[in-house]
């Protein structure tokens, strides 16, 4: 899987929040920092210098972690209509890795991101929830405010 993704997923930091997200693209659009991770069932500890993720309304996505230099890119889909909001991250081709598959939904300048970790076909979940035992992740951040 998406090493890097996965990793920056299941461990998040709190920051300020952003502007709202463009009318014209869905409300995942926008620069979100991390606050906290439950994987498992577990909080997860938040990786020395934050982490942030960035969604553009062409589809792109880039993952910040820490102190590293290099950021992940990948593309995305989102689907806001889906009850709950479906979103695909995609990983770039040279990383030969799944499509990760999750649900999302925003509340204010709250975003709140599900996915289910592991193996290629892993089940997109259908709750915000991180059983204990489960390979599920769950991720809230917060929006950038410029």
């Amino acid at each position: 899987m998406y090493s890097s993704l996965l990793i920056g997923m299941s461990l998040t930091v709190g920051a300020p929040a952003k502007d709202a997200p463009p009318k014209d693209g869905p409300a995942i659009v926008g620069e979100w920092v991390g606050e906290k991770a439950v994987v498992g069932g577990k909080e997860q500890p938040v990786p020395k210098g934050g982490i942030s993720f960035t969604f553009t309304a062409d589809g792109k996505m880039i993952v910040r972690e820490g102190e590293r230099e290099k950021a992940d890119t990948g593309t995305y889909k989102a689907d806001p209509k889906k009850d709950p909001a479906e979103v695909d991250i995609i990983p770039p081709e040279d990383k030969k890795e799944p499509t990760v598959q999750g649900i999302y939904k925003v509340d204010g300048d709250t975003l709140t991101l599900c996915f289910a970790r592991g193996k290629a076909g892993a089940a997109r979940p259908s709750k915000f929830e991180a059983p204990e035992g489960s390979d599920v992740i769950v991720i809230t951040l917060k929006r950038v405010k410029k």
